[in-house]
């Protein structure tokens, strides 16, 4: 009886091996990878440009569009190679949304959801009107 052990190396190696399968399945989900395509592109003024990306995350959800202010004096390949490093303003699921540009001012029109909306800039002013369906 004395040469038993207490604990067995299997009740503390499964424990072990099903928390490391567990931070793996949330490693891979946290950097699970979003698809942007070039939506539209809106002139705002000589200096800024209006891109709208359309996100798909795969098969099983639904598209969101993300909306980006970004110097104009650049080009589209150097916006959508630093699309990921930029922060929209505005996410909505709304493909209809409306874009319209008075004096130097931006004014959307969504009918839908609107996930996120930052009213942050500078140089541009925002205005956002927001219904649902």
């Amino acid at each position: 009886m004395l040469k038993q052990r207490v604990f067995k190396k299997r009740y503390i190696l499964v424990p072990i091996l099903l928390f490391l399968i567990w931070l793996g399945w949330i490693a891979f989900f946290m950097t699970f990878p979003v698809e942007h395509d070039l939506y539209k592109k809106i002139k705002i003024s000589n200096s800024v440009n209006l891109y709208i990306t359309q996100a798909s995350a795969g098969a099983m959800t639904s598209f969101s569009y993300h909306y980006y202010l970004y110097d104009a004096n650049k080009s589209d390949t150097d916006f959508m190679d630093h699309v990921k490093s930029e922060t929209a303003f505005m996410v909505t699921n709304d493909d209809k949304a409306s874009a319209e540009v008075k004096d130097g001012q931006l004014y959307l029109h969504v009918h839908g959801k609107v996930y996120s909306f930052q009213n942050v800039n500078e140089s541009v002013g925002i205005y956002l009107d927001a219904s649902p369906y």
